[in-house]
């Protein structure tokens, strides 16, 4: 055999053996796992949260990337706490101002439909191999997060701009020494408030029927429209951010509202009632019943904390509305605290690369841990998880939903909470709410045209 022959066959060789190689790796990165041998140039990123308990468990969480994994990364990460004064128009000021910092931000997902034009759409990112593997060799994926969740993350377009961190839902607790069976209905809610409250009930255990939240706030309107939700009530028409007209069923849902006030069932001070008045009246062991947070359970159970009552509390969830075969149709209202990548920042890939391992992965877990309330399988459904997550999981699987995407969601919320505050205090009827709520966002989004 020449050499000119044996040199073109040993080139040829080697060739195929790059090709095999080639194939060998490809179908065993599919098998065993994705890439992670990528290394940043050192760089730190900052993620700046809203002070309070969710920048407490995320404060150990960055601690424990820093330790283990920012050598091995190269990424770094500085975590910033802003006052809870202020901080959504601080985080808007800075994100429509075009700042690089900070990379990563902290975010109600009420807020998606104003801000996203200013944050990066993640899914892009979550295609790449080495974003999705993380440094403990966990590989993740958007599934392993509470399909609920998720979608509160979603902008207009249907893409995903914030990766849910904590995951809260409204809903049922109440004094199982007192209540025995949860209302399934908010007819049963009444009867059992009337039933245990004093005034009504010399021989009541507890001082009044139950607490709802009635401050013209923010977050009474979420509370408050699950009940409103079941009845086949919407914001907006679907698929449009054009206002729907008034259901014809609606006021039911304010009569519920109207009832409480009527009877005398709720706890003074209703008017002023969000979330600290709510938990301090179940704390006290005054009320039989609340519509409250979720994340209020841990201190509620805690005998430190609230010691009359830390052994006779359980959720259930909220009440609905019968129909003639016997069920009942409820909603749940699920709303996400997030991270959100600053669509200015400098070092993206690196911010989703850490995102990515705190909201998926062992930082998930860490920072449950440390109190947080990460929505992902693997946390809500652990065995030694903080609170009674599978139910809370069944109950945000089978009812949750998350307010509409609007960029003015904040004002149609604020909306929404004084006309569920007028019926509590019995200024108007729950007629006269459903019609002029309706119509009152109507004007609002009118003008915002």
């Amino acid at each position: 055999m020449s050499m000119r022959v044996r040199n073109g066959m040993l080139v040829i060789l080697a060739v195929v053996f790059v090709l095999t190689a080639s194939l060998i790796s490809i179908a065993g990165g599919a098998i065993t796992g994705r890439s992670k041998s990528k290394k940043m140039n050192r760089v730190t990123i900052s993620v700046q949260m809203s002070s309070g308990p969710e920048f407490e468990a995320m404060v150990p969480t960055a601690e424990y990337w820093n330790k283990n994994y920012a050598d091995e990364t190269g990424i770094s990460v500085n975590i910033v706490a802003g006052s809870r004064v202020g901080y959504m128009d601080k985080i808007q000021s800075q994100l429509v101002s075009g700042f690089a910092e900070p990379d990563i931000v902290h975010l109600f997902n009420l807020f998606i439909g104003n801000l996203q034009p200013y944050l990066e759409p993640l899914d892009d990112y979550f295609k790449q191999d080495w974003v999705m593997n993380g440094p403990e060799g966990m590989d993740y994926s958007v599934g392993m997060m509470f399909p609920i969740a998720l979608e509160t993350g979603k902008g207009l377009d249907g893409k995903i701009y914030m990766l849910p961190k904590d995951m809260s839902a409204v809903i049922l607790y109440y004094r199982t020494d007192v209540v025995k069976n949860p209302p399934e209905t908010y007819e049963d809610f009444v009867a059992i408030a009337k039933q245990n409250t004093q005034s009504l009930n010399p021989n009541s255990p507890t001082k009044y029927g139950c607490i709802v939240q009635g401050k013209y706030e923010l977050w009474t309107f979420c509370a408050g429209i699950e009940n409103l939700w079941p009845l086949g009530y919407n914001i907006f028409k679907p698929g449009s951010t054009e206002v729907a007209p008034v259901h014809p069923d609606t006021w039911k849902g304010f009569e519920f509202f109207e009832d409480l006030y009527k009877t005398g069932v709720l706890h003074p001070g209703i008017e002023n009632a969000e979330y600290p008045e709510v938990a301090a009246a179940l704390e006290s062991g005054a009320v039989a019943m609340a519509i409250q947070w979720n994340t209020n359970y841990h201190s509620i159970t805690n005998c430190d904390n609230a010691p009359k009552v830390c052994d006779k509390i359980d959720i259930a969830p909220p009440p609905g509305y019968r129909n003639v075969d016997g069920s009942v149709d409820r909603a749940v209202y699920v709303q996400t605290l997030c991270l959100a990548l600053n669509n200015a920042s400098n070092y993206k890939e690196a911010a989703v690369k850490f995102m990515a391992w705190s909201c998926f992965g062992e930082g998930a877990t860490l920072y449950a841990k440390a109190g947080g309330s990460s929505p992902v399988k693997h946390v809500w459904l652990a065995d030694d998880a903080m609170m009674p997550y599978p139910k809370l999981a069944a109950m945000v699987t089978e009812w949750g939903r998350p307010l509409p995407v609007y960029e003015h969601m904040f004002e149609i919320v604020m909306i929404g909470s004084i006309w569920i505050q007028k019926v509590l205090i019995g200024e108007v009827s729950a007629e006269e709410a459903a019609e002029g709520m309706q119509k009152e966002f109507a004007s609002f989004v009118a003008s915002k045209k």
